[in-house]
């Protein structure tokens, strides 16, 4: 009976998602409100349904087959059977659990590559975005693959001898363990991990620095860690970000966002960033993640205790990868509820910097600095409300202009 609920749980993921997918590409094709119907002219407006249509089509396919693949893996118990493969060959359960999920991860990337590679120099390039050479395609891949073997497999090698050690006590131990990694990687990842992907230099001097530190004299903000990123390595579209807290508190602007934006308009955006900071929003972000991590992993404290989760995917008995397998299919409703919660809190955050950068700096160049990003970027000015739900983490354009007001 479980093994058909997880098949059910897969199959009607994929069917939610292609039916929020095709709502929101039809109702990009509607007239837009008009506070922001003149930021395309018709070309523009017909390019940027084009471009959301080829993204919707290439995202339905390879959702399809991963969506397939998963399907006959459940009922085919394939899964069981590689479970079963590795162990003929490997003594150490700690050992089987993490080649099982390596393996399982490198048969999702091959599945992924093809669409991954189509999306970039497919779509990408096509709607003039991709700046990536195939060099740093592969190079991304390789650094990726390096990173997420030697510290996602340390952890996940931890996480699992916990579970061997404190079985029943398990669950604790291995959140305190992540919770302790997020903070880690919250306060210095982006200095430790980003320049392994792009190199980040000090803002120059000049004016735009110049009235960047008077704006964050004036907000009592010290201003030590300002960098601007290679992004145009990559795609020309712009973006900013905060990351950290305290001393480490670090604001990141890419170079395409310099390039395309004005003085005024940049320090707004810088502005807003300042305002997740000094609004504490990061920080209440970051223990809302990882009280929802608590519970999660209580709740697999709990199903590990239960052979029957392993014996859904066709093992004789229980084993932590399979079991935490199914449970985390058997979660993903319960997951989707929790994407809407935090998209909620998300978008309700943006309102929040948004006003605060329009009251602490200036009105228009926030207003015209958020036009500017999101046309740039070909965004769908009209999306569907269902679709802003479960997929934005950001309230769509005309929403954020008229909160800015």
């Amino acid at each position: 009976m479980l093994l058909e609920i997880l098949i059910v749980i897969v199959a009607v993921t994929f069917i939610l998602e292609s039916i929020l997918d095709h709502l929101n590409q039809k109702s990009s094709e509607l007239s837009p409100d008009p506070l922001v119907a003149h930021l395309y002219n018709p070309s523009e407006q017909q390019r940027s349904i084009s471009y959301g249509y080829e993204k919707n089509q290439l995202g339905l396919f390879s959702g399809a087959v991963s969506t397939g693949a998963m399907v006959l893996a459940l009922a085919f118990g394939w899964f069981a059977a590689l479970d079963k493969f590795i162990s003929e060959r490997v003594g150490s359960s700690l050992l089987v659990s993490l080649l099982f999920i390596g393996a399982l991860s490198f048969i999702g990337w091959l599945i992924s590559l093809p669409f991954a590679i189509k999306s970039t120099f497919g779509i990408e390039a096509k709607y003039g975005f991709n700046k990536a050479t195939p060099k740093t395609f592969i190079t991304d891949i390789f650094k990726g693959t390096l990173v997420g073997v030697s510290i996602g497999g340390a952890l996940l090698a931890a996480v699992i001898w916990l579970y061997e050690r404190f079985e029943d006590r398990f669950w604790l131990y291995a959140w305190l363990l992540v919770a302790g990694f997020s903070i880690f990687m919250f306060m210095f990842g982006t200095k430790l991990i980003l320049p392994l992907f792009n190199r980040l230099t000090p803002l120059e001097d000049g004016k735009l620095k110049e009235d960047i530190g008077k704006y964050c004299q004036s907000q009592g903000y010290s201003l030590k860690n300002l960098f601007v990123m290679d992004g145009s390595k990559r795609s020309t579209k712009a973006n900013a970000f905060f990351s950290g807290m305290g001393k480490s508190k670090t604001i990141v602007l890419f170079d395409t966002l310099i390039e395309k934006l004005t003085k005024d308009e940049i320090v707004a955006v810088l502005a807003h960033e300042i305002g997740h900071y000094k609004r504490k929003h990061t920080l209440a972000m970051f223990i809302v993640s990882n009280l929802q991590t608590l519970a999660i992993f209580g709740l697999l404290g709990w199903a590990l205790q239960y052979p029957e989760f392993s014996k859904a995917l066709g093992a004789e008995e229980g084993k932590f990868h399979l079991s935490a397998l199914a449970f985390f299919l058997l979660l993903t409703p319960l997951q989707i509820l929790l994407g809407l919660l935090n998209n909620s809190l998300s978008r309700r955050n943006e309102f929040d910097a948004d006003t605060f950068a329009a009251r602490t700096y200036k009105q228009a160049p926030m207003r015209s600095a958020l036009s500017k990003i999101s046309t740039d970027s070909l965004a769908n000015l009209n999306p569907h409300p269902l679709y802003v739900a479960f997929n934005y983490t950001h309230p769509p354009l005309v929403q954020r202009l008229k909160n800015v007001g």
